[in-house]
């Protein structure tokens, strides 16, 4: 390492929330309101952190050992971009991995890789890069310097509280990141099946389908999507009750006005998980399953008429 740790420690938290500082003045312009951008829920963009961890690791001996910036520009550009898209590239996939959703998306840029990474944004990358060595990273070790002046220990004590404030911080946000991504997947097939039931409502006022167990037939793969097994033992005894009466549009009624209720108590979310879902308003669906865009701006379109 090309500084001691708390040193580097202390680098990736300045990093990560000048990331933060960037990535939220962006996106709240883009949006005219204010978004509190990143995963996290402090001000930090660990993608930065880490990919500027990177660039100082392996750039300061290039920095360093190439007087002519003629010719160490161009090297630290270059490399720049191909390190921190690296981090981005493989934080996206990680990322996907663990909660089935892509929650940034290059796919509408020229010259993407897989949505994950872009060109333009790998040169803007590659520019960050080439500016934080020269110009930026020299200010922040004369910052750390003082830190040292003031008390020996200083850096190390306060990498350990920003260390500890970061593990509960990131532990929180993946389990809001799961709950949330669950949520969404639910709502997602909730919305298909309610469109089931209304489907099949009016084929049965058509005069199309008559008995029970055509119904019953064209519903079990829908439910089989839906995973009806989480249903409660209550929810099942009232659709056996209606699913037997003598008119199946009653059943059929009865049932979308359940799952509509059932969709409606899954929206409320609470405010960390709000905070998520306008940060990312690229989210999207793992592809190996199916779309929760629809369900995630549904979601958002709810909580921005509230």
């Amino acid at each position: 390492m090309p500084y001691p740790f708390a040193d580097m420690v202390l680098y990736f938290f300045l990093y990560s929330f000048c990331g933060w500082l960037m990535e939220t003045a962006l996106c709240s312009v883009r949006e005219r309101r204010f978004i509190n951008r990143g995963f996290l829920n402090g001000p930090l963009c660990p993608i930065y952190g880490c990919g500027i961890l990177l660039i100082l690791t392996f750039l300061l001996p290039v920095r360093d050992g190439i007087p002519q910036l003629t010719t160490a520009l161009p090297v630290i550009f270059l490399a720049g971009a191909a390190l921190a898209s690296a981090v981005e590239y493989f934080t996206s996939w990680a990322m996907e991995k663990l909660f089935h959703a892509r929650w940034w998306d290059y796919s509408d840029h020229r010259f993407n890789v897989g949505g994950r990474i872009c060109l333009s944004i790998s040169a803007a990358w590659g520019a960050l890069a080439t500016g934080f060595v020269y110009l930026i990273q020299p200010q922040f070790e004369r910052l750390v310097g003082r830190l040292y002046g003031l008390y020996a220990s200083l850096p190390l004590i306060l990498a350990v509280i920003l260390l500890t404030v970061f593990l509960a911080d990131t532990v929180l946000s993946v389990r809001i990141a799961s709950v949330l991504g669950n949520k969404l997947e639910q709502l997602d097939r909730l919305g298909d099946l309610i469109r089931e039931h209304a489907g099949l409502l009016d084929r049965l006022n058509r005069a199309e389908i008559s008995s029970p167990e055509d119904i019953a037939l064209r519903l079990e793969s829908a439910y089989d999507r839906y995973e009806s097994r989480r249903r409660s033992r209550r929810e099942k005894r009232a659709e056996n009750s209606l699913f037997f009466s003598e008119d199946p549009g009653v059943w059929l009624s009865a049932r979308i006005h359940l799952l509509k209720a059932k969709k409606t108590g899954l929206q409320q979310i609470g405010f960390l998980h709000r905070r998520m879902l306008k940060a990312f308003p690229t989210l999207r669906s793992h592809p190996a399953v199916k779309g929760i865009e629809n369900a995630a701006a549904e979601l958002r379109e709810l909580l921005r008429k509230k």
